[in-house]
């Protein structure tokens, strides 16, 4: 029996996230909404979270937040960060190509991205979205490098952070622009789920997909780790799946109650169709929407306005990656060095573009831990 009825999410749809609303709350009371403003800028310019310049109450909501829960097994983390080290750069692949076109299905999820990304710059070009797209791509890194999910430790404070970014986002999100009896809050519970198995179930699944198998133990290691990461972002404990199966039948739910086209969705993809083309290099024309329509299907793919008029190449390319993939993962049981060359192309080029791509609104550079650039063979910034 599935355990997210439509009444249960239904509910979860009008429930947001109390502890980090409370301290965005306390700061306007305290301060004024001036000085919340100024919070909400300094969370979305800065590169990390600006422990200085908060407020109390929000020092306070850091200190609550500071680390995973008390009973958190520790070994299941440890088999993650490996599962990230063999197949990270593929996991940056199928995020821009999977995770977040099954997000952008969200039709009344949609919209709190493209209008909260409009909330943040003037304007309606497509870098815009475009920066959003990177940013997500950091934050993957950011929390599954070894390390960085211990007490205080830069995947903590990237967590806190975009859970603080949620908070202002509800609070500053004008009344006259969002109906809530159709849409629920704005980044409510049933969409930050759907958020955390595109991150958790998702990526590991599409490995499945070009042929490449895990133990299930591995992978199970590696949706704990989001299950853990998502108590953290404030999501309820309800909404968290206690195995694989579970995991893929939540999503699943998810999508058969909120996929549906949206003129917010599809300015989403082509964004994200627009950055890979810009950012990410490749010899073969339509690779994005080639990919996005192989991995989440072509009925969705339509859904969000991709074209999906793929032609010879459409049935030839899934062939080619899965080849590519197999061939690199039988080499690398093989072979002892670094195998730079031959070990998932498209993943690796993914991955080294996105070390050259530099973000103007923040001034800074896509950054990948000197841990996993030593891993994943990526040279430094040209």
């Amino acid at each position: 029996m599935n355990t997210w009825t439509d009444e249960l999410l239904d509910k979860r749809r009008m429930l947001a996230d109390p502890l980090a609303d409370e301290a965005v709350a306390a700061i306007v009371a305290e301060k004024g909404p001036e000085e919340a403003g100024r919070l909400f800028n300094l969370l979305i310019t800065n590169i990390d979270l600006p422990l200085d310049e908060l407020a109390a109450p929000v020092k306070d909501y850091l200190t609550a937040t500071n680390q995973l829960s008390a009973n958190t097994d520790w070994e299941q983390i440890r088999l993650a960060n490996d599962l990230f080290i063999d197949h990270g750069p593929k996991f940056l692949l199928f995020l821009y190509h999977k995770s977040l076109p099954l997000l952008y299905l969200n039709a009344r999820g949609a919209v709190v991205l493209e209008k909260t990304s409009r909330l943040m710059h003037q304007g309606a070009d497509v870098s815009i979205f475009t920066r959003r797209v990177a940013e997500t791509g950091q934050f993957l890194l950011d929390v599954m490098a070894p390390g960085h999910l211990e007490a205080r430790g830069k995947g903590i404070r990237a967590i806190q952070k975009v859970r603080l970014i949620h908070a202002s986002i509800r609070h500053f999100m004008p009344s006259g622009q969002w109906d809530t009896n159709e849409l629920g809050l704005p980044i409510n519970q049933e969409d930050l789920a759907q958020t955390l198995m595109t991150f958790g179930i998702s990526p590991v699944d599409t490995l499945a997909q070009f042929g490449l198998t895990e133990p299930d133990e591995r992978l199970w290691a590696y949706v704990y780790t989001w299950n853990r990461i998502g108590e953290l972002l404030g999501i309820n404990a309800d909404l968290l799946p206690a195995d694989l199966d579970e995991a893929r039948a939540l999503l699943q739910t998810i999508l058969d109650r909120q996929a549906a086209s949206s003129s917010a969705g599809n300015s989403l993809a082509n964004a994200l169709i627009q950055f890979s083309k810009n950012v990410l290099p490749t010899d073969i024309e339509r690779v994005s929407e080639l990919l996005i329509t192989q991995m989440i299907g072509r009925e969705y793919a339509t859904k969000l306005g991709v074209n999906t008029n793929t032609g010879c190449l459409g049935s030839l390319l899934p062939e080619f990656i899965r080849a590519y993939f197999n061939w690199g993962e039988k080499l690398e049981d093989k072979l002892d060095g670094p195998l730079n060359i031959v070990i998932q192309q498209l993943a690796q080029r993914t991955t080294q573009a996105m070390v050259n791509y530099f973000d103007k609104y923040k001034g800074r550079n896509f950054t990948i831990p000197a841990s996993l650039q030593k891993a994943w063979h990526i040279e430094g910034r040209k």
